[in-house]
């Protein structure tokens, strides 16, 4: 089977080859796709100039619908065989979606118009003609849209999945751009993708696609039931036959721990002392924060806790949130308490060896659809604390449930999070148990393969 991938992000953009959450996420379902015999390619869009040594033009594409002059398809890069880059002068910008005064760019329709038909149009100049074609967050909606309407005739009935983290971000843009990327006014009502008198670019992948995904169960009671669908929740309503929640995989051959380790408790609970003995030392608790420092993210909750965390026997790691007002709070309180707080730099190497060692990770976000780093945690025998939102919600266990391999809790409130760290702690101190519910964690699978077989499930049923 034939896949394409459309996403706004890759580690393919940077030389250094690192990349966001999303564009990581999009490789890795790749090579999940390709490890069961698919023939995947990913296109993305270039913000960049080009590095001409790694990448090579394989040819120059126009769409006819579009008023933009041509774009040319780079590709053969040996690192990432598998990826093409749309290179286009509008595409070219510091952000690739907020202009310096932190709006969007006026002309994102038009920016992300030829990113997605030229995407399309790579395929069908090959003759490269996909079986599925799946399309990640607004940025590459129209791709949706263009292959069920504009080049249908040369895509025939492909398959369209698309998939989006958060319907905060709907890529929202003036109406007058309807004509330039090839709509006409036809599609500017409530049906289509009119949105309060504006384009809304989401509303092209969640409108004409065969099947939808988001990230959790959760998050899809929320947008159904709440205002999480930011204005869309009437559409989403409509769509329910379709939309379907998938949550994201984590990357089983960086997270993971060997067999013999994860599925004997007494070995996971002496593998785990060493770890945190060589990351901090002492055998107290050890306790991390590493979600972002954004609003929203648990670090006001963590800040909140931190005088009752420091009259408790435990030890608490950060990871990241360097350069922020909070970071250099931390690092106040931590030189007065240097053998208790333990602040660390952001980087995926780094944030393995801290969930290695750590005995519980706190999760005290208001609102996180699809974050994984409670499945990174667990699959390193490191159960999470959690409030209940997201994928989170959806897969965690929590006890006292039978088979409990984690925790959750319903409210926010600081006294809530201490009293539930309390109980989690009181369990750790009962080394059997606490060994049981780490071990049961570790040996859930959370895997791309797994996610990979799941849409492509949807997609057989749905087209």
């Amino acid at each position: 089977m034939r896949i394409q991938l459309l996403t706004p992000e890759h580690p393919a953009q940077r030389d250094g080859g690192s990349g966001s959450p999303v564009g990581r996420d999009v490789e890795a379902l790749a090579k999940a796709y390709k490890a069961q015999g698919h023939d995947v390619r990913i296109t993305v869009p270039l913000y960049t100039p080009p590095d001409v040594s790694a990448w090579k033009v394989v040819t120059n594409v126009k769409a006819s619908f579009l008023r933009m002059d041509e774009a040319q398809i780079l590709g053969g890069n040996a690192k990432w065989p598998h990826v093409r880059l749309v290179h286009h002068p509008i595409l070219q910008r510091n952000h690739p979606y907020l202009d310096d005064l932190g709006f969007d760019h006026s002309d994102n329709a038009l920016r992300f118009a030829v990113f997605c038909a030229s995407a399309l149009i790579d395929c069908a100049a090959e003759n490269w003609i996909p079986d599925v074609i799946h399309a990640h967050e607004w940025q590459s909606g129209l791709a949706i849209l263009y292959a069920q309407n504009h080049l249908r005739a040369v895509l025939g009935n492909v398959r369209l999945l698309f998939s989006f983290q958060d319907a905060a971000f709907q890529g929202l843009c003036d109406a007058s751009w309807v004509d330039d990327i090839g709509l006409g006014h036809e599609w500017m009502n409530a049906d289509g993708l009119e949105f309060w008198g504006r384009l809304n670019l989401l509303k092209s992948g969640l409108v004409c696609s065969h099947k939808v995904t988001l990230p959790s169960q959760q998050y899809l009671h929320d947008i159904l039931v709440d205002s999480h669908g930011y204005g869309l929740e009437g559409l989403f309503r409509s769509l329910a036959h379709k939309v379907s929640p998938v949550n994201p995989g984590v990357d089983d051959a960086i997270w993971n721990l060997p067999e013999s380790v994860a599925s004997d408790p007494a070995a996971l609970h002496e593998w785990k002392r060493k770890s945190r003995m060589e990351l901090v030392g002492g055998n107290e608790p050890l306790l991390v924060f590493a979600s972002s420092f954004r609003a929203g993210k648990g670090i006001d909750h963590v800040l909140t806790l931190m005088p009752d965390l420091l009259k408790m026997d435990v030890r608490v790691a950060v990871v990241g949130g360097h350069g922020t007002e909070e970071h250099r709070h931390l690092e106040a309180v931590a030189a007065n308490h240097p053998d208790r707080i333990h602040l660390f730099q952001k980087d995926d190497a780094t944030l393995l060896k801290v969930l290695k060692g750590a005995d519980l990770l706190l999760l005290p976000v208001a609102h996180q659809p699809g974050g994984v780093l409670f499945a990174r945690a667990m699959a390193m025998g490191t159960p999470t604390l959690a409030h209940r939102v997201g994928a989170a919600a959806d897969q965690i266990v929590p006890f006292p449930k039978s088979g409990a391999d984690g925790f959750l809790f319903d409210d926010l409130a600081p006294d809530t999070l201490l009293k539930h760290l309390r109980k989690a702690l009181q369990l750790r101190a009962n080394t059997t148990e606490w060994s049981a519910l780490c071990s049961r964690a570790a040996l859930r699978n959370f895997s791309w393969a797994k996610v990979a077989r799941t849409y492509l499930d949807l997609v057989d049923g749905g087209a």
